[in-house]
């Protein structure tokens, strides 16, 4: 499968998820809305057809929710054709950004971070079962990644998404995982809620997760995770690249240099140090729980 047609495939596949989950929202009119912004940003100039299409939608529906999205700014037409995202999404995306602390304290050191390691770097968070992007920093110029702030990916594969669920208690655990479709995307990518669970008992053993060629070809991604003060893991950031990038001999250096700031990044935002020696290593130790 060539890869524009490997695009297509999952773009159908993630309308097709988004359509059976509006049905069961008690607005479906929102949902509609959103998942029409959802698809104009997977495919800038996307038609009146394939919102259409993508959206499930009788043309009259589909004409007053993309009228009513321009009145917003939510989207505007493109010069070009088709639709893109409006200028009111920037707004509140700032207005966003600005009222997250973790976001805001986090990005200078992961920038600093970035720029050490030469890598690409994100900071995420765990959100109803599924990674999302909060920031994105270059640090290679001559290797560009493709990734954006609000990118959602499954968690089993990817070292973002490993890191933020290792180290939840046994149920919200047992939650995301049955919520998991495990598509193969790779051919390494980790098919089944058994070998997952092995995967993540090696992440809690290392303190550090990996993805190996697991989300896309020739490209490693490793993370750590963030704290609060109780130990709570709250976020967790990542640095991606090929394989060149991130061998097999770097991984001592960049595991001890990627956890390094995200402690740092737990000191800044939650002033981890002043509690270390109380909070507990996780969520599950402060109940009581296993933790596996």
């Amino acid at each position: 499968m060539n890869k524009e047609l490997e695009f297509q495939v999952m773009n159908k596949i993630e309308d097709v998820r988004q359509v059976a989950k509006i049905s069961g929202l008690k607005v479906p009119a929102l949902g509609k809305g959103v998942a029409l912004l959802e698809a104009i940003a997977r495919e800038p100039g996307l038609g009146f057809t394939g919102i259409q299409e993508r959206l499930g939608m009788p043309k009259s529906s589909t004409h007053h929710l993309i009228s009513t999205m321009c009145e917003l700014g939510l989207i505007k037409r493109r010069s070009l054709g088709g639709y893109g995202l409006g200028l009111k999404l920037l707004e509140l995306a700032g207005l966003a950004h600005e009222s997250n602390d973790i976001q805001r304290d986090a990005v200078p050191i992961l920038r600093g971070f970035a720029q050490q390691v030469q890598l690409t770097c994100h900071l995420g968070v765990l959100d109803d079962g599924e990674a999302v992007y909060l920031a994105r920093v270059e640090g290679a110029r001559d290797i560009i990644v493709k990734s954006h702030v609000g990118q959602r990916f499954p968690v089993n594969c990817s070292a973002l998404g490993k890191c933020l669920v290792a180290w939840l208690p046994p149920e919200p655990l047992d939650a995301v995982i049955a919520k998991l479709a495990f598509e193969k995307r790779m051919p390494k990518t980790v098919m089944n809620a058994p070998d997952f669970r092995l995967a993540l008992d090696e992440v809690r053993r290392r303190g550090w997760a990996l993805d190996d060629e697991e989300q896309a070809p020739n490209c490693r991604c490793i993370a750590a995770p963030i704290r609060d003060r109780d130990g709570l893991v709250v976020a967790a950031i990542s640095a991606v690249g090929t394989l060149e990038q991130v061998s097999d001999k770097r991984f001592r250096t960049l595991s001890t240099q990627i956890i390094a700031a995200a402690g740092a990044i737990s000191e800044s935002v939650y002033s981890t140090a002043a509690h270390a020696a109380t909070a507990p290593r996780s969520r599950a130790a402060r109940i009581g729980g296993t933790g596996r």
